[in-house]
């Protein structure tokens, strides 16, 4: 009997102990996971509603069903701000991973200076878009920018950088180019100190070369850190809007042939006041990266390679 009470009072202790813990657990996680329902499911709920209706802030919401889906797709202004998109893309995406890759490789030794320039590489990270954006607006300024300056005292030509459709596109590419490069080289950093240097002295010892380690050991195994790269970049260029939004400001020609989804988003939701249309969009964008992440999270069980 007395073995009985002492195994049902162990039983207790064990349910009141289980019990606090599950206590501890949500009073962890549930602010998070309450933050989350606030602030990112309930507003997506929300907009595939709006999505459906015609509403510009001020009046209630009339259902329209699947209009402005109908609308979205035969938009022809949509459709160059998908290729606009695209385009950033594809030429963002490909030149940040390499060149990250390479900075990375780059910074992966001990000099006096490794730990300035690391810094230094970091550092435009961590300014706001808008700002980076504004300071490089006035630095291509076609009369006084430094470029320009620093130009005409070469005696070279000094071209309106903002003014044109194709060099307005090719700053926006040097400045996201300089804002984001060193972050994710910081992240494959981390990646190629984790390899071992005993495959290196091996590669040594059989006659390879630094081009020879660089492609058969160090990128195989920095894929994970890679994939990571190539998703995020991928991720934020498709979400490229500041620098649009600033290098596009006072020249109309200018911001409609640089135009991304992310700023036709903005411009119909809070410029034009056409919420229903601006959530269309927004579902329809969001649909795309979706997708094209899926397609990213397949294709790496082709290339990278976990040790």
């Amino acid at each position: 009997m007395k073995k009985t009470q002492a195994a049902l009072r162990q039983v207790g202790k064990c349910g009141r102990k289980k019990y606090q813990e599950w206590l501890w657990a949500l009073l962890f996680v549930g602010p998070t996971v309450f933050g989350i329902y606030l602030f990112f499911i309930w507003p997506m709920v929300d907009s595939v509603y709006i999505s459906l209706t015609r509403w510009n802030h001020l009046s209630k919401p009339i259902f329209i069903g699947l209009a402005n889906y109908v609308q979205l797709f035969r938009d022809p202004q949509v459709l160059k701000e998908f290729l606009n998109t695209l385009f950033f893309v594809g030429t963002i995406v490909p030149v940040m991973v390499v060149g990250s890759l390479l900075l990375a490789n780059a910074l992966n030794t001990k000099t006096p200076l490794t730990g300035f320039l690391r810094t230094a590489f970091f550092l435009p990270y961590m300014l706001l878009p808008v700002v980076t954006a504004t300071v490089w607006r006035v630095m291509f300024n076609t009369r006084y920018g430094l470029i320009n300056v620093v130009l005409g005292g070469l005696g070279l030509p000094q071209p309106a950088w903002l003014m044109g459709e194709y060099s307005v596109r090719m700053v926006i590419m040097v400045v996201s180019l300089w804002a984001g490069i060193g972050y994710y080289g910081i992240i494959l950093l981390a990646g190629l100190q984790n390899i071992p240097r005993q495959y290196y002295e091996a590669c040594e010892l059989d006659g390879g070369r630094a081009w020879h380690k660089f492609l058969h050991i160090t990128v195989p195994l920095v894929t994970p850190q890679l994939f990571f790269v190539v998703m995020i970049t991928i991720i934020s260029v498709f979400q490229l809007f500041d620098f649009i939004f600033i290098f596009g400001k006072g020249i109309p020609a200018v911001k409609e042939s640089i135009r991304t989804m992310a700023f036709g988003i903005y411009e119909r939701g809070f410029t034009y006041l056409d919420m229903g249309y601006a959530s269309a969009e927004a579902i329809v964008f969001c649909v795309l990266i979706l997708a094209v992440t899926v397609v990213q999270n397949y294709g790496q069980k082709k290339w990278v390679h976990y040790s």
